[in-house]
């Protein structure tokens, strides 16, 4: 039996698993809504702050994509978020394991 293309809908299913988790678990434990926009609204602000310095765009930015990306699509930027937090766990692993390998 030929089951190779199982491992590619297993990982597939794996990140839809992913993409929904953020939205149910915000709709059970109300108050994770808050701790992911509490999150969120850090995350912008640094990243805002980083590119465009202390100064009125910077507020400005931010407001902006605070109004966009927290309150209105909140659930949508925590799945995005989880997902790039676990994305970039798994490609440092890989990297932190092959410079691991390199130097044995």
């Amino acid at each position: 039996m030929n089951s190779k293309g199982n491992v590619i809908i297993f990982i597939l299913i794996a990140f839809a698993a992913v993409l929904l988790l953020p939205p149910l678990i915000i709709t059970v434990f109300p108050a994770a809504k808050y701790l992911f926009a509490l999150i969120m609204v850090f995350i912008i602000w640094s990243t805002v702050r980083g590119y465009l310095g202390d100064g009125i765009l910077t507020y400005l930015f931010t407001g902006i994509l605070i109004y966009f990306l927290v309150i209105k699509w909140l659930t949508v930027t925590s799945s995005l978020f989880v997902f790039q937090i676990l994305l970039g766990v798994g490609f440092g692993s890989v990297i932190m394991w092959g410079v691991g390998t390199r130097f044995r």
